[in-house]
């Protein structure tokens, strides 16, 4: 356990809600003296009814001390009211705090780190115990310090009854304590080992009840095998947990076993002295119903101790996510005005703790009205050129030229205002179809006409037949939403790379869920586009890389060719190779996915 983190939690709370926070610790203290106030005025009641009995009490004063104890009671309840209100508002406002910081953290990590499986990892650790583990740290300091106040008064009215009453009752709590902490850091420990895993068997349930993979599952007979590993890995947890259960079990046992030998113990000297005259009714009552007092509150501070350290541990998850360095995308100099050219000088990147570089020595120039295209295999390292050029990633070695000026010197943010972009993962946001496209640029998210000029620009007309038109909730993850085709949702995206009036254009398989007609309309839309602006293409369909001006052919991350369509076709190299593979299956020759000739 980390002091700083413990001083860092407590930060956390304070700024989320300080009067609730005041309110809170106010009101559990205050009720940490009544305890021994009801054991005082419990004790002196019943020895005034032992005296009522023998003729030596008054009814008024009986009346006085039962008073006392009502208002102590009613007293109690007000506490605990506001206490329980004050915590649930703290609570809120904490975990609002807390998201946020996690949200506004994830919002300005750069995108490789969320390629990192260790990042991600602890990105989801963290959002998991947003909700409790700093309000746990917080109240659990607040009820150390109660018990506190509890034990001192309690222990003072015990103290009374003999010098060894008190020790005897204090290490009677000390076993059950020891057993719960020990067995409590354990399953923070298991927890740990299991993260990984644990999210592997998520994803496997979330393929089996995944409304998009449904059809592919049942058509492949899958399912089998899917539940056989989702249930691999349970099984894998539950012998883990029923390991920790039997020990658990055990100690338990031989500390309840201990524990009562103890308070045995302690209770024979009560009685001895009870023979001899020298305790009230009162005093033993004391005795009874202060074991159960002094125990919990023991209990409850031990379990504090161990509860703040254990809620520490997943502390330090949090703040090992927000201790993450960050990539501040307005850093740099502020971009003006359009990119007119594009040059990469020798460029390579290389991810971060690993040792293969993804690209190495790329270099081309692109300028405005020029449609530039990238051809390669998967893993080729086309879409990692497209994110350096977005200022998303930044190159290991080389450079990148914007007007002939260094990107580095630039914001990302200020330069990507002039990039617009369809990825091949494009997002189907589960909005209405008007958001959709709209979210491209928020600051015109009314800007209507221009939605539909990007709506018509995209060939999505058939926004016009949806129930509400462009106001249609999308998607099945919300009551109402409709759900739309591959080619539909690509389309889309297309309208809300257009709305975005960029001067840089980029394409990633813009094409790939789109029918022949639709493809046919895509590629004209592209050629009118490419004469007004700089346009980048990734696409592994040769009827729309043929329009680029300039192909560049990528090989395990070096351009091995590059020219234009007709002259890489004249070089018979790579390009001209796949290109004749592809066209083999529509002029009649060998069809290679049939393997037999075309009718």
């Amino acid at each position: 356990m980390r002091p700083a983190d413990l001083l860092a939690t407590l930060k956390l709370v304070w700024q989320a809600s300080s009067r609730h926070s005041l309110m809170y610790a106010a009101t559990s203290l205050g009720g940490s003296a009544l305890p021994a106030a009801h054991l005082y005025v419990g004790k002196l009641l019943l020895d005034e009814v032992a005296h009522a009995t023998q003729g030596q009490a008054t009814y008024p004063a009986l009346l006085s001390l039962l008073a006392i104890q009502v208002g102590l009671t009613v007293l109690g309840s007000l506490l605990s009211t506001v206490q329980t209100a004050a915590q649930q508002l703290l609570g809120d406002s904490l975990q609002h705090s807390v998201s946020r910081r996690l949200l506004d953290k994830a919002s300005g990590m750069s995108v490789e780190s969320f390629e990192n499986a260790e990042t991600y990892d602890k990105l989801q650790q963290a959002y998991r115990e947003v909700g409790s583990r700093p309000l746990g740290v917080a109240t659990q300091l607040v009820g150390l310090a109660g018990a506190a106040v509890t034990l001192v008064s309690v222990g003072v009215l015990m103290a009374r009854l003999g010098f060894w009453v008190l020790p005897l009752v204090l290490l009677a709590s000390l076993p059950n304590v020891y057993v719960s902490n020990r067995f409590g850091i354990e399953n923070y420990r298991m927890l740990r080992r299991q993260t990984h895993d644990a999210r592997v068997q998520n994803y496997l349930g979330s393929l089996l009840t995944s409304d998009t993979l449904v059809k592919e599952v049942r058509l492949f007979g899958f399912e089998g095998h899917l539940l056989g590993r989702w249930r691999e890995y349970y099984l894998g947890f539950r012998r883990q947990l029923d390991a920790m259960v039997r020990q658990r079990a055990l100690w338990g046992f031989a500390a309840s076993l201990t524990s009562a030998l103890l308070i045995g113990l302690a209770s024979a000297l009560i009685l001895r002295r009870a023979v001899d005259g020298q305790l009230s009714v009162g005093d033993f009552s004391v005795f009874i119903l202060g074991i159960a007092q002094v125990q919990g509150t023991v209990s409850g501070f031990l379990n504090g101790l161990s509860g703040i350290y254990q809620n520490l541990l997943y502390m330090r998850n949090l703040f090992a996510f927000l201790e993450l360095p960050d990539r501040d995308l307005d850093a740099g100099e502020e971009w003006h005005g359009s990119i007119d050219t594009i040059e990469f000088q020798n460029v390579g990147f290389r991810y971060p703790l690993t040792d293969r570089d993804v690209l190495r020595g790329v270099s081309f120039t692109v300028r405005r009205g020029q449609a530039l295209a990238l051809v390669g295999e998967n893993g080729a390292g086309k879409t990692t050129i497209v994110k350096l050029l977005t200022r998303l990633f930044e190159p290991t070695s080389g450079r990148i030229l914007f007007n002939g000026m260094d990107a580095g010197r630039f914001s990302p943010r200020s330069v990507q205002k002039e990039m617009s972009i369809i990825f091949q993962d494009y997002g189907q946001y589960q909005m209405s179809a008007r958001e959709n496209v709209a979210i491209a640029e928020v600051s015109r998210m009314e800007d209507a006409p221009g939605v539909d000029r990007a709506v018509e620009q995209a060939g999505a007309a058939y926004v016009a037949t949806l129930p509400q038109g462009l106001e249609t909730p999308l998607g099945r993850l919300f009551q109402g939403g409709r759900q739309l085709s591959g080619g539909q949702w690509q389309r889309l995206a297309l309208a809300r790379l257009y709305f975005r009036d960029a001067s840089v254009l980029v394409f990633d398989e813009p094409t790939a869920a789109l029918d022949a007609r639709a493809e046919f309309e895509t590629i004209e839309a592209l050629r009118a586009q490419a004469q007004e602006r700089l346009t980048v293409l990734i696409s592994h369909r040769f009827s729309t890389v043929r329009l680029a001006d300039q192909i560049i052919v990528l090989e395990g991350g070096v351009v091995t060719e590059s020219g234009s369509h007709a002259e890489l076709l004249q070089r018979s190299g790579k390009y001209a190779a796949l290109y004749q593979l592809q066209a083999s299956g529509y002029a009649g020759g060998q069809n290679p996915l049939l393997g037999q000739k075309d009718a």
